[in-house]
């Protein structure tokens, strides 16, 4: 695409007749256009030379023009207006196009005067931004500002702190990595997620310049990855000891908070599993693992939704650090404890650690000290489930026991047929899940917050058997 113009556009469909027609009619009203045949070959375009302007249709056979969209958006291409053009009219297909991340959203047939003015507006708005951004170069987000935005959240409760397009608001959370902050995204106008990771969270000395690229690695790789069960990933940002990550903003509770106020009946907890083993199933059929499955990291919606969130957090972290392991005790299977490896069952471990939890109120490898919950997990100590939850069907308390099996030749290991197994008994009692009424205190005899919350932590790898250190 040579010489600006009215506009550098890039027109995306796999209909050529279409195409052809697209590209006639805005070359003559004065735009460069250059044209890819599906999803693919536009992301080869913008990466040789970036477009103005992106106009893509939805249906496209080799990669939908919403996953098209979200991997530009990943890629960190925010700056490029992004319009759908389909025959898609719905309303539903309208919002899943903006929250992929597109700017407009057109429905076919469009007339060609629209199109023209539409694509002429973004361009006009995005030249005006080069110009007014073009006499100071923007700061580069670190650790310590970063630490700044929590600071000032932390001394005036509320507040708006700016961070690139981003209005944060409040602090969603805190963990051994950083924090999750609440924050308004200024240009698709929406609330986002934003989880900053930063190497003085307690963790410098383990690290070095590559750990935060592996994070960016690592979330362009779920960007791409949708499921309704997934949290998904906007954006991220990264320095050299520093990132955030731009995630969906879920308006509920985690599991963590919930199982906290009360214990999980199986008519709710089934359905809770079932959606938890469908993404799991189809991130294994992918071969993305998650290796720190637990409570806080699977969120609940006020709208009835389930979303697993922070894949490969443990993953990169424990890659950057020799003879030690990243992860949360009384969740990581045994194997990995002595230091052999992670593999799809060790998800499925993790997930049975999450239904005993569910169902008993309890955690399944307890004890006083981190140490204590490892060998109890490496030796296998755990009470019977129907001994602390008696209400528990025997054939569910099986399925949780063959999740918990130590040896992982023997453990429930395929995902996608323990989802097919918990659909099976959902369907036949007629259970559904909805989120419970958080204004239910927590049951008599359940564990305090204090005494199980558990964070992901740094364990050293066991080779003998017995826990070096905790």
């Amino acid at each position: 695409m040579t010489g600006d113009g009215r506009g550098r556009v890039l027109l995306v469909d796999d209909e050529p007749a279409l195409l052809e027609i697209m590209a006639e009619v805005l070359q003559e009203a004065g735009f460069t256009v250059e044209t890819a045949k599906d999803g693919l070959q536009a992301l080869a375009r913008i990466e040789a030379n970036e477009p103005e302007v992106v106009v893509a249709d939805v249906e496209m056979g080799v990669m939908s023009g919403y996953e098209l969209c979200r991997r530009v958006r990943a890629s960190g291409r925010d700056s490029i207006p992004f319009l759908f053009c389909s025959g898609l009219g719905s309303p539903d297909s309208r919002v899943e196009g903006l929250q992929a991340g597109a700017d407009d959203y057109l429905v076919k047939p469009v007339t060609s005067e629209e199109l023209i003015l539409k694509l002429a507006r973004q361009v006009d708005r995005v030249r005006k931004l080069r110009v007014a951004g073009s006499g100071a170069r923007p700061g580069m987000v670190n650790a310590a500002t970063l630490a700044a935005i929590e600071a000032r959240l932390d001394v005036q409760g509320s507040a708006v702190v700016r961070l690139g397009r981003f209005e944060v608001r409040s602090i969603l959370g805190r963990g051994s990595m950083g924090t999750v902050f609440k924050a308004w995204d200024t240009k698709l106008e929406r609330w986002v997620a934003i989880k900053t990771v930063r190497a003085g969270a307690g963790m410098a000395e383990f690290w070095d310049g590559d750990v935060v690229r592996a994070l960016v690695s690592e979330a362009a790789m779920v960007a791409r990855f949708n499921h309704p069960h997934v949290v998904s990933v906007y954006d991220v940002q990264d320095a050299t000891d520093a990132a955030y990550i731009v995630m969906e903003f879920v308006d509920g509770v985690s599991l963590e908070d919930l199982v906290h106020r009360v214990r999980l009946p199986p008519a709710l907890a089934v359905p809770l599993l079932r959606a938890l083993a469908s993404a799991l199933a189809a991130a294994h059929a992918v071969h993305v693992l998650h290796r720190d499955v637990k409570p806080g990291n699977v969120l609940l919606g006020r709208d009835g939704g389930i979303k697993l969130t922070d894949f490969g957090i443990a993953s990169f972290v424990s890659a950057q650090m020799r003879r030690t392991l990243f992860g949360t005790p009384g969740y990581m299977p045994p194997e990995t404890l002595r230091g052999k490896g992670f593999d799809p069952s060790g998800d499925l471990f993790a997930l049975g650690a999450v239904a005993y939890r569910c169902l008993t109120g309890r955690s399944a490898f307890g004890g006083r000290t981190t140490s204590d919950v490892l060998m109890n997990t490496l030796r296998g100590r755990i009470t019977p489930l129907r001994e602390v939850a008696p209400d528990v069907p025997e054939e569910l308390a099986a399925i949780v026991s063959g999740l918990l099996e130590p040896d992982p030749k023997k453990r429930l290991g395929d995902a996608a047929q323990l989802g097919r197994e918990l659909a099976r008994v959902s369907a036949g009692k007629g259970w559904r899940w909805t989120l419970p009424d958080l204004s239910k205190t927590a049951e008599p005899g359940a564990e305090s917050p204090a005494s199980d919350a558990p964070h992901a932590q740094l364990v050293d790898t066991i080779d003998s058997g017995e826990v070096l250190k905790s």
